[in-house]
C-alpha cells in the first residue's frame, strides 16, 4: 500500500463511519467495513512513522492519562437563562422586542440536549482539542476522550479553522443495553464516561455529540451557520425550526415536548436564540447570560419518595407486574403514587425494598418509574413474587428462558379486563365511553367473557350498569356499532398480538392489503416487511393458527365487525411495490428511500418473496445473490429513476 492509497483509505473508512453514525444510513456492510479497517491497522503497524492524526485506528489509540489538563476557553461557554412556562417566555420575548425596536423578529427553536456543553477546535480542518465547560471561561482537556466519540469528524473536507460547541450525552438505548445497572440515567453515565482517564474506557461507552454552535462562522444567521457545520459533515441538533412571533414559538416549543418521546437522547426543554448575529450582537450580555437567547425547560421528571408496598397487576397476557405504591410525590407536574417495577428481575438488579426511599423517572405521558434505590432502612423488606395468582389463584408459572412470570389461566378476569381495555382504546377500535368503570363492571358481572361479547350485548345491560344513565347507555351502544367498520391496521393492532405495535399493524395493513389475505399469511410471507424480524414472524404465524384467536377473530366477523379495505396513503407511480437496496451507492441512502417513498413505494428490511426490486450498488453482497436465486428484479441506481 503507498501512502497516497493510505490516505485515500482514511477518507473512505471516516465517509463510511460518518455515514452509519451521523446520517445513519450505512452504504457498506459491517464485515466489508472491518476488511479495509484491517487493511488500515496492518499499514500503520508495518509504517508507525506515517501514522495519521485523522485515522480511525486513534479515536481510541491512546495511553491513559494521569489527569486532565485545563483548557481556556477563546470565548466564555455561557449558560442560559430558563423560562418555566408561557407567561415567563412571553416576558422574554417582549424584552427582546423592545430592545431591538421592532417586532419583526426571528428566533430559532431546537430541542435542547441534556448531555455535557463541550467546545471543540479544529486546525486547519483536523480536529486538534476539545474541552469541557468548566467554570464557563476554563473548562477540562478531554480531547482523547471526544476522539471516541464515532459521530465526531476528525478531519473536515476542507482545511478550516473553526470552533464548534455541542452536547456530549449517551443513547436511551445504549444506556438501556449496557449501563443502566452501573449509573442513575444516561446523562451521569455521560459524564463519568467524557472524565475517564482512559480513553478505551471512554470509547466502550459509546459516547454521542450533537453540534449546537458554530464560532467565528462567517454566515450572518445561527439557521445558516447550522447549515455550514451539516455540509462539513458535523451532527447538528436536529429539528431545528423558526418562529416569525410568540404564537410560533410557544408551537414550537409544544411540538418539541411532544416528540420527546421518539428521541434516543434526552431532552429537558427547548433553546430558544435570535436568528440574525447581528441582532445578537446588539442585544448583547447581562453579567452571567445572553440577552438573545433562553432555554424553555420542561417539568422535571425525576423526584424521591417512599415504597410503601409492591402489588403485583396481571397484564392482558398473564404476565404478572410488579407495581410501586408510593408516598405520593410529584413528578413531571402530575402527583405520582404508583409506578412500575418491571419484573422480579429488575427489582433484584436494583436492589429495591418495600420501605426504601427510592427515585422515580416520569417521561410524558409514560408511566411512572422507579429508577433505584437511594437510601435502605432496617425496618425495609425483600419483595417475593406470589406463587399463585392474586386475582384468579390459580399457581403462577415461569419458563426458564423468560424473566416474566404468568398466570397461565386465559379466563383470568385482570387478563380479560386488559384484552378489552386494549381493544376499545384509542389506538385500536377506538369504542368511546367504555372506560376502566364500564369494563370492570361488565366483567364482573359475567355479561363480557371475551371481546366478541361486547357487540353482544343490549341497551339493558348497559343501562343496569351503576352511574349510568339510560342516554349514556344508547351512546354506548352507538359507539359500538360505530366501530364495526375500522381501518385494517387498528383492526389489527386491536387483536393485542404481542410485539404488534401500531407501526408494525400498519406495515402489515400496508402489506396484505385485505384482513383476509392477513389471516392467511405464512410466516414465509412476514420475513422482510418493514419493522418484522425473525421472533415477530414466528409470533404471528403462531397466532394465525392458535385455535382461540381465530375464533375470536370469527366470532367478531359474525357480529358484524369489518375492517375496511386498506388504502396506502402514499399514492404515486410505484404503489404497490416494494424496494430493497444493497451495495453502495452515489447518493445517501436515505435520500434514495426519501424518494421512492415519495413515489408511493415501500421499503422491506430483507430479500424475501415479497420484494419487488432489488436497488444494487458497488459490492452489493448476500443480498444481491439471494435476491437472484428468488428471481427478484434488479436495478441500478440508473434504472431506478427511469422506473
Amino acid at each position: 500500500m503507498t501512502l497516497e492509497i493510505y490516505h485515500q483509505l482514511i477518507q473512505t473508512l471516516n465517509d463510511h463511519a460518518r455515514r452509519y453514525y451521523t446520517l445513519d444510513a450505512p452504504v457498506i456492510a459491517d464485515h466489508d467495513y472491518d476488511q479495509l479497517y484491517r487493511q488500515l491497522v496492518e499499514f500503520e503497524e508495518e509504517n508507525p512513522l506515517l501514522l495519521a492524526p485523522d485515522s480511525p485506528t486513534q479515536r481510541v489509540g491512546d495511553k491513559p492519562l494521569d489527569m486532565f489538563e485545563s483548557f481556556t476557553h477563546t470565548t466564555p461557554l455561557v449558560s442560559l437563562g430558563n423560562v418555566f412556562n408561557e407567561e415567563e417566555l412571553k416576558a422574554f420575548f417582549d424584552r427582546v422586542v423592545k430592545a431591538a425596536g421592532t417586532p419583526s423578529i426571528v428566533f430559532t427553536v431546537e430541542p435542547k440536549i441534556d448531555g455535557l456543553a463541550v467546545a471543540l477546535h479544529y486546525k486547519k480542518g483536523i480536529f486538534s482539542v476539545g474541552a469541557t465547560r468548566g467554570d464557563g471561561k476554563a473548562g477540562e482537556n478531554v480531547t482523547l476522550n471526544l476522539k471516541t466519540i464515532r459521530s465526531l469528524p476528525l478531519t473536515l473536507p476542507s482545511p478550516i479553522s473553526l470552533e464548534v460547541r455541542g452536547e456530549v450525552f449517551l443513547r436511551k438505548s445504549v444506556f438501556n443495553a449496557h449501563l443502566k445497572d452501573h449509573f442513575v440515567n444516561p446523562r451521569n453515565a455521560a459524564a463519568g464516561s467524557l472524565r475517564q482517564l482512559d480513553p478505551a474506557i471512554a470509547a466502550s461507552r459509546q459516547l454521542d455529540i450533537l453540534i449546537y454552535q458554530g464560532i467565528s462562522s462567517t454566515a450572518e444567521t445561527h439557521t445558516e451557520t447550522m447549515s455550514q457545520l451539516a455540509t462539513l459533515g458535523f451532527p447538528v441538533v436536529p429539528d431545528r425550526v423558526t418562529a416569525h412571533n410568540f404564537s410560533e414559538l410557544c408551537e414550537a416549543c409544544s411540538a418539541i415536548l411532544e416528540k420527546k418521546q421518539t428521541y434516543d437522547w434526552d431532552i429537558d426543554g427547548a433553546v430558544i436564540k435570535v436568528n440574525a448575529y447581528a441582532l445578537q450582537r446588539t442585544l448583547g450580555f447581562t453579567s452571567k447570560m445572553p440577552r438573545w437567547a433562553v432555554a424553555y425547560k420542561f417539568a422535571a421528571e425525576q423526584a424521591m419518595t417512599t415504597l410503601e408496598n409492591i402489588v403485583i397487576q396481571v397484564g392482558r397476557t398473564g404476565v404478572l407486574t410488579p407495581v410501586a405504591i408510593l408516598a405520593p410525590v410529584k413528578v413531571g407536574g402530575v402527583t405520582v403514587s404508583r409506578a412500575t417495577l418491571h419484573n422480579l428481575d429488575d427489582i433484584e438488579r436494583k436492589g429495591i425494598k418495600i420501605g426504601d426511599t427510592v427515585s422515580i423517572h416520569r417521561a410524558g405521558e409514560v408511566i411512572p418509574e422507579v429508577v433505584a434505590c437511594v437510601e435502605t432502612s432496617p425496618q425495609s423488606r425483600p419483595f417475593a413474587m406470589p406463587t399463585h395468582c392474586p386475582t384468579c389463584a390459580t399457581p403462577v408459572v415461569k419458563n426458564e428462558s423468560d424473566v416474566a412470570y404468568r398466570c397461565p389461566n386465559v379466563l383470568c378476569p385482570d387478563q380479560l379486563r386488559g384484552r378489552l381495555l386494549h381493544f376499545v382504546s384509542r389506538d385500536a377500535m377506538d369504542i368511546e365511553g367504555f372506560g376502566e368503570a364500564v369494563i370492570d363492571q361488565l366483567v364482573q358481572s359475567g355479561a363480557v367473557r371475551d371481546i366478541p361479547d361486547l357487540y353482544t350485548l343490549t341497551l339493558e345491560h348497559l343501562a343496569d350498569l351503576d352511574r349510568l344513565a339510560k342516554k349514556s347507555a344508547s351512546n354506548l351502544m352507538d359507539a359500538l356499532e360505530k366501530s364495526k367498520n375500522p381501518t385494517l391496521d387498528r383492526f389489527i393492532f386491536s387483536l393485542g398480538i404481542s410485539f404488534i405495535g401500531k407501526q408494525t399493524a400498519l406495515a402489515l395493513a400496508e402489506q396484505f392489503q385485505t384482513l383476509d389475505a392477513f389471516l392467511s399469511a405464512s410466516k414465509e410471507t412476514f420475513i422482510g416487511i418493514e419493522n418484522i424480524g425473525d421472533k415477530t414472524s414466528e409470533i404471528l404465524s403462531e397466532s394465525l393458527i392458535d385455535p382461540e384467536f381465530c375464533a375470536r377473530v370469527q366470532a367478531l366477523l359474525r357480529h358484524g365487525v369489518h375492517p375496511k379495505i386498506h388504502s396506502s396513503s402514499a399514492k404515486g407511480p410505484w404503489s404497490g411495490h416494494t424496494f430493497l437496496i444493497t451495495g453502495t451507492l452515489s447518493r445517501p441512502r436515505h435520500e434514495i428511500e426519501a424518494q421512492i417513498k415519495k413515489n408511493g413505494g415501500k421499503m422491506l428490511s430483507s430479500v424475501s418473496q415479497n420484494l419487488s426490486y432489488l436497488i444494487v450498488g458497488e459490492n452489493p453482497g448476500s443480498k444481491y445473490e439471494k435476491a437472484i436465486k428468488l428471481g427478484i428484479s434488479i436495478l441500478s441506481e440508473s434504472e431506478l429513476d427511469l422506473l
